[in-house]
């Protein structure tokens, strides 16, 4: 049965999407798998290509979208190859809405447009040593300096898919210690911070995931 679902546009992005994994993408892909990775250039072209700007509005650089339909399309087509784009999911799928949400002007007008291009690439710091990815259980505290001017982050982050190349990490901490009565409700607050020195080889900090 024909889908309906997509339109003219959506279609020729596919085309473009399709295109680019073949030449871009599929001849490589071993070594990146190899090496744990995709290459630093590999994420500028994807923000040539535009795939970084979809839901960015108009005036930080980005398409403006509001459907999931394009992202949608890059998943298929990934799919469809036996592909991924490394860690760039982290940086459009759970990265961005935090900055569109919670980020105020200045701050998007700062990142944005570095974001869409890929001359920032960002990561997010939840999974902690012993606690995994429950944000319940989190132990990294974040606390206001004493002449409030900056935060300090106190605790440890494991598995940050995309932390080595990674230019700024969105980490989530601990303003207040948990209650009782809030400990599985608590969410943490969250603070971009320029990346932390990564190795290289531990398997913890690979993009490939």
């Amino acid at each position: 049965m024909r889908r309906t679902v997509f339109n003219e546009d959506h279609e020729a992005f596919r085309e473009t999407i399709r295109d680019f994994i073949a030449a871009e993408v599929v001849p490589h892909y071993d070594a990146w798998r190899e090496a744990g990775q995709a290459p630093r250039e590999f994420y500028k072209k994807l923000g040539e290509l535009g795939v970084f700007g979809i839901e960015v509005p108009e005036e930080y650089g980005g398409a403006g979208e509001t459907s999931f339909k394009f992202n949608a399309v890059i998943t298929e087509e990934t799919a469809r190859a036996g592909v991924s784009f490394g860690g760039s999911s982290v940086h459009t799928a759970l990265c961005l809405p935090y900055l569109l949400k919670y980020a105020n002007e200045e701050q998007k007008r700062r990142w944005l447009p570095s974001f869409v291009t890929g001359d920032m690439m960002t990561a997010i710091a939840m999974t902690e040593p012993g606690t995994g990815s429950d944000l319940a259980g989190m132990k990294t505290t974040a606390k206001l300096s004493e002449d409030g001017t900056h935060y300090v982050l106190n605790g440890a982050k494991t598995f940050i898919t995309g932390g080595v190349l990674a230019d700024r990490v969105l980490v989530c901490a601990r303003t207040a210690p948990p209650t009782p009565r809030t400990a599985a409700a608590a969410y943490p607050s969250s603070w971009w911070t320029p990346r932390a020195r990564a190795t290289r080889s531990a398997a913890s900090w690979r993009s490939w995931a």
